[in-house]
């Protein structure tokens, strides 16, 4: 039986994002922004650590347990998937590969599945993944799993990435939600893609812009920890399609809640309103591991008379920072 995964509602400009894909299970008995990798001591609870990894991330395939230890969860992979194997095929330029999540009950009676999320970035910035779209068979994110004492449940995952993704690393995060439990447990697992990664490839972040008064220039970090890239502008009519890409930086040995970060775009000297972003809606905001950075592409609608224009976008954090960012339209 499938374990249930589920994933945050998105508007239609993102629908892409977080779908989860082909289950296939059964049940039985360093760079500036994201901080420097350090030597890992071993966690509390003896899960495998790595030397090349921060605290608080251990190497795919490794366990870690969840719900004071009723639960463990593994993550493994990843390995790329012939074309056709999937339930449906991965955008031009991308490839399919797969990685499985494995829950197993560590009590003695039966227990219900927890449900589990898993969101992959990757590279430098930590661009996200798409999840493969669902088939006809998936089953709702109300269907639940029982599992047998000391029994695990097994799901293959398959995320598309873009070719030049090939050869560089991948962080996992697995939020794990127990049932009874409102909120989830963030786990960070880490490897990379099979293949080798091209120069061009390798996106190195940016130099900490200002952090004092005035406004951060587009595609500039804002104190090291916040960027919004250059503004671009695609299609025709009397209202365009912008897209951009938010970029935040864990910069400690905690994880941080997520990207979280609501936008607000103003056009012109007069600063007219032309877009609101929330994380609610408009992008996903899965946790980010310790010392690595995430990157979440966000898209909106401007008036074909702004384009080429001053834009100024607002990042409001969660909080409540409000850090003003200047470019143009296009």
């Amino acid at each position: 039986m499938p374990i249930a995964l589920v994933h945050r509602p998105l508007s239609a400009a993102f629908a892409a994002a977080l779908a989860v894909c082909g289950l296939v299970s059964g049940c039985s008995a360093s760079d500036h922004a994201s901080g420097d990798e350090r030597p890992s001591r071993p966690a509390a609870d003896g899960r495998p650590s790595s030397p090349q990894l921060p605290d608080g991330i251990s190497p795919m395939g490794s366990t870690h347990t969840v719900a004071a230890g009723a639960w463990s969860v593994k993550v493994e992979g990843f390995e790329r998937l012939p074309a056709g194997v999937a339930a449906s095929p991965a955008p031009a330029g991308w490839n399919l590969y797969a990685a499985r999540l494995t829950v197993t009950n560590q009590r003695s009676q039966i227990a219900t599945a927890p449900r589990t999320e898993l969101t992959a970035r990757y590279g430098a910035l930590g661009r996200q993944a798409k999840p493969e779209e669902p088939g006809a068979a998936q089953p709702g994110d109300d269907e639940r799993v029982r599992v047998r004492p000391n029994g695990s449940v097994t799901t293959r995952i398959t995320f598309a990435f873009p070719g030049e993704a090939g050869g560089q690393r991948v962080t996992v995060t697995a939020e794990t939600t127990p049932e009874g439990l409102a909120q989830p447990e963030a786990l960070f697992f880490e490897g990379a893609l099979p293949g080798r990664a091209t120069a061009s490839a390798s996106e190195t972040p940016l130099a900490a812009g200002p952090s004092g008064s005035g406004s951060t220039p587009l595609g500039q970090w804002h104190a090291g920890s916040l960027r919004l890239s250059t503004v671009s502008v695609n299609g025709s009519g009397s209202t365009r399609t912008a897209e951009l890409d938010l970029s935040v930086a864990n910069r400690g040995a905690d994880p941080m809640t997520g990207l979280g970060t609501t936008l607000r775009v103003f056009t012109g000297q007069e600063l007219h309103l032309a877009a609101t972003i929330h994380p609610v809606y408009g992008y996903p905001d899965a946790a980010i591991a310790p010392h690595r950075t995430a990157t979440q592409t966000v898209a909106f609608r401007i008036p074909q008379s702004a384009v080429g224009g001053l834009v100024t976008i607002e990042a409001v954090g969660t909080d409540g920072a409000h850090v003003p960012f200047e470019g143009r339209l296009g």
